[in-house]
């Protein structure tokens, strides 16, 4: 009997252990293309990151879409599935409620905003600003002083040469001070008394100084008319603008301190459309779902700009306390290490 029960026990045992191993892992999925492609089909950055980690373990898998990463992450926390593929953000909100995976990709947050060209008075306004009048105008009072100083010190003693009126003599020595600020030297004027050379000789290395001054402040003005357009290419250019964000509480206050006005979407598709709409102004989403998306569709009516503004890392969820976790950190290790998943980022980009 004794003898019995033990292969009885030992029967049972490897039934469950095959059972066990037979048992299908519960995987599923969510998020934007080129990670996620909804088309009927599983297909994607993920699932091919996926099939090399399954085929590597031997697991046997059923998979289940979720409309949002959110939705997703829910049924991780009611031990729905045991594992959630998709572009998933890790930050410290998310890892309070579940667990991730080391992180399988990393990426940055970019720009898309439509093309817009200058209109011609914009492009010749900066001439017209208070910043470049002001600085014309300054400039002509200073010429006017030290022409005035010429003509007090030297000028009215020479009639013959600068002219008869005082308003004449002062202009010759303006014109004196222009020709000499710019070093043009027509010589049709020159200082010949000491106290002409000493109002002369300082207003030379005054003009030095001021000339490079003023040269900066007119260029710096006049360079808002060599741009080619006002497409929105930096965080600094959000000011009164409506921008499509993810919902990441982080993104969205550097939106705000930028005095622009983040609307909150759960996938690039969702804020895609609303930049079509003309519903926000730009977009700020991770880089690589914005360049597949910039690749495939009008890629000449919008811009994107890689601006490095956020460092984002994608990662798998699990519920907490999974015994999968580990085993798929080591495979995505591995993948990093042999350069996988860098080539399979790759080979889909390179598909548009």
């Amino acid at each position: 009997m004794p003898k019995f029960l033990s292969i009885l026990f030992i029967f049972i045992h490897l039934l469950a252990f095959g059972q066990e191993k037979n048992e299908k892992i519960r995987v599923g999925y969510a998020g934007s293309a080129p990670f996620v492609l909804h088309d009927g089909k599983e297909e994607g950055i993920v699932f091919d990151i996926w099939e090399e980690i399954a085929f590597n373990l031997n697991l046997k898998y059923t998979l289940q879409e979720f409309p949002s990463v959110e939705d997703g992450i829910e049924a991780a926390q009611a031990d729905k599935i045991d594992i959630l593929l998709g572009p998933i953000t890790i930050n410290a909100e998310r890892a309070a409620e579940i667990s991730f995976s080391q992180p399988y990709y990393n990426t940055e947050m970019a720009i898309l905003a439509p093309v817009q060209e200058l209109t011609v008075w914009e492009k010749v306004s900066p001439i017209f600003s208070k910043t470049f009048l002001f600085a014309v105008l300054g400039l002509l009072l200073i010429l006017t002083i030290v022409g005035f100083l010429f003509w007090l010190v030297e000028g009215r003693k020479a009639k013959d040469v600068y002219g008869e009126r005082v308003h004449q003599g002062i202009g010759s020595g303006i014109w004196l001070a222009i020709v000499t600020m710019t070093t043009v030297g027509y010589g049709d004027y020159a200082p010949r008394t000491t106290a002409g050379r000493v109002v002369m000789g300082s207003w030379m290395i005054i003009s030095l100084i001021l000339a490079t001054s003023f040269v900066a402040g007119i260029a710096t003005t006049l360079s808002l008319t060599t741009r080619e357009d006002k497409t929105i290419t930096s965080m600094q250019q959000l000011e009164n603008k409506r921008v499509a964000v993810p919902d990441y509480k982080k993104i969205m206050d550097r939106t705000i301190d930028m005095g622009g006005t983040p609307v909150a979407v759960h996938t690039v598709s969702e804020a895609y459309q609303m930049l079509l709409d003309k519903k926000v102004d730009a977009v700020i989403y991770d880089e690589i779902p914005l360049e597949y998306i910039f690749e495939t569709k009008r890629r000449d009516d919008f811009l994107l700009s890689r601006k490095k503004i956020e460092p984002q890392y994608y990662g798998f969820v699990f519920p907490i306390g999974s015994n999968l976790k580990r085993q798929v950190d080591l495979e995505i290790i591995h993948l990093q290490d042999t350069k996988e998943i860098q080539h399979i980022v790759e080979d889909w980009i390179s598909r548009n």
